[in-house]
């Protein structure tokens, strides 16, 4: 085997230079060995490259794996009615949580004041002299 059949890897993987791969080739037809080994390095390669799928089960495979785009205002939308459901909730929570500041008429605390006024004045009276007296 000489220099010439030593450079078959090279040819069978296209890394020859274009004088180089003329008489390389022109070496292929006398030497018999140098055809068989680049025919089984071809082989090989051809052997080692893999099936490409087939195009439907690309196109599924990328469309399940794709993000889609989402708009703008699809986003805001969302955040926007979240927030104001989270508003209104908070509302609502704050309002049973406090206590109605209007669950007397004023009307009604006058009145009460009004008809109690001598009778709490005079317990107060007979209270202040019961005081007194222990001092």
């Amino acid at each position: 085997m000489n220099n010439t059949c030593e450079k078959a890897v090279l040819y069978a993987a296209g890394e020859l230079t274009a004088d180089e791969k003329a008489a390389f080739e022109t070496h292929l037809k006398t030497c018999a060995s140098c055809r068989a080994e680049v025919a089984l390095l071809n082989k090989t390669q051809e052997a080692l490259i893999p099936p490409a799928a087939p195009g439907v089960v690309v196109e599924e495979l990328f469309a399940k794996t794709t993000r889609k785009k989402i708009s703008f205002w699809a986003v805001w939308k969302t955040v926007l009615a979240g927030t104001a459901v989270l508003g209104v909730g908070i509302f609502f929570l704050l309002a049973t949580l406090h206590p109605d500041r209007s669950a007397f008429d004023t009307t009604e605390i006058v009145a009460y004041m009004s008809e109690h006024l001598d009778e709490d004045y005079q317990n107060f009276s007979s209270d202040l002299e019961l005081f007194e007296e222990d001092f």
